[in-house]
């Protein structure tokens, strides 16, 4: 589990396994299967599983499309410090932001907000729109997908109507499960509903869920939004963002380990594929199908599952990843 890496790790584990008690004790049986559930759905024509040998096409195409956009924002942000400055071949230019929960989020936040000329006149502004790819892992990784999920708005408009009200029902602080105003029976339901389609929660789920309400909009803390619904956004459909990527470590659980080894994996989560360009993985599968089970790269079963990758289950991982969202 990701928990223990961060410096408030103790007290969000405490609050979580209470959370967690609540969840066990209380064992509500779904009414019916809720959008955080998987659900089975045909199976694509096209493999499942390919190597690392490059991008996908998807996100080639992606960023064929976005790369122009990009230099053209860059070429003005250029000029606008050198009048005389005459473009040849522009860079392809990434952000990223590191972890370190929500003081990443927020310092990250304040970096993009001075970016966006959306958002500030300053002399930075304008390096936002530059972007072609932007990363994030763990507290960075929670600033990217609120960014992403809620379809690219301005970091004052985060603020303002989501982040300064959510941000004060803190999760690390104890006590605050009982008085943030979630609806604990719609997590809970949540929770027991992806159970019952045959998904064992773990702990990443009631966390997840939580750290949904702070960061994306829409009824119960955004359950319907998925990673791989990302592609869907105007702002994504419009090439007019950054293609975001959020990373995780891998821990081999079934070998005893609770933290990363030194040689451990590294993973990508976009909203097109999963995978990892590390030798012993060095292999990616559509996003769109995580939780399919595979046997040798093909599914086990007439099926495939859509929704295992439910946005707030996707970003509560991207610290450390774990064989069971393999």
């Amino acid at each position: 589990m990701f928990l223990v890496k961060t410096p408030f790790s103790f007290c969000t584990v405490i609050n979580v396994l209470f959370y967690v008690i609540v969840l066990v004790t209380a064992s509500p049986v779904p009414r019916a299967l809720t959008p955080y559930a998987p659900v089975p759905v045909t199976c694509p024509s096209t493999p499942l599983v390919r190597q690392a040998n490059g991008i996908s096409s998807s996100e080639s195409s992606y960023i064929s499309q976005r790369y122009p956009k990009a230099s053209t924002a860059l070429t003005a942000f250029l000029k606008s410090t050198n009048a005389n400055f005459s473009p040849s071949q522009l860079p392809v230019v990434a952000l990223t932001t590191s972890g370190g929960g929500y003081r990443s989020l927020l310092t990250g936040a304040g970096v993009i907000q001075a970016f966006d000329s959306r958002d500030s006149q300053t002399g930075v502004s304008g390096l936002f729109q530059s972007l072609t790819y932007e990363a994030g892992l763990s507290g960075g990784g929670w600033l990217l997908s609120s960014l992403a999920g809620n379809n690219y708005p301005t970091i004052s408009s985060l603020r303002d109507n989501l982040w300064e009200t959510a941000f004060q029902n803190s999760l690390v602080v104890p006590g605050n499960f009982l008085i943030a105003g979630i609806a604990d029976a719609d997590i809970l339901a949540d929770i027991a509903s992806k159970d019952a389609a045959g998904y064992p929660p773990t702990l990443t789920d009631p966390w997840g869920r939580l750290l949904s309400y702070q960061l994306l909009y829409g009824s119960d803390g955004g359950v319907s939004d998925t990673l791989s619904g990302i592609t869907t956004l105007s702002n994504f459909t419009e090439f007019n963002v950054p293609y975001p990527i959020l990373t995780a470590l891998g821990v081999k659980t079934f070998e005893g380990e609770c933290l990363p080894g030194p040689n451990a994996t590294q993973y990508e989560l976009h909203p097109y594929e999963f995978g990892s360009w590390d030798s012993g993985v060095n292999a990616f599968t559509p996003t769109l199908y995580l939780g399919t089970r595979l046997s040798n790269g093909v599914p086990s079963s007439a099926s495939c599952e859509q929704n295992y990758d439910n946005l707030g289950y996707v970003l509560g991982r991207a610290v450390f990843a774990h064989p069971d969202f393999l």
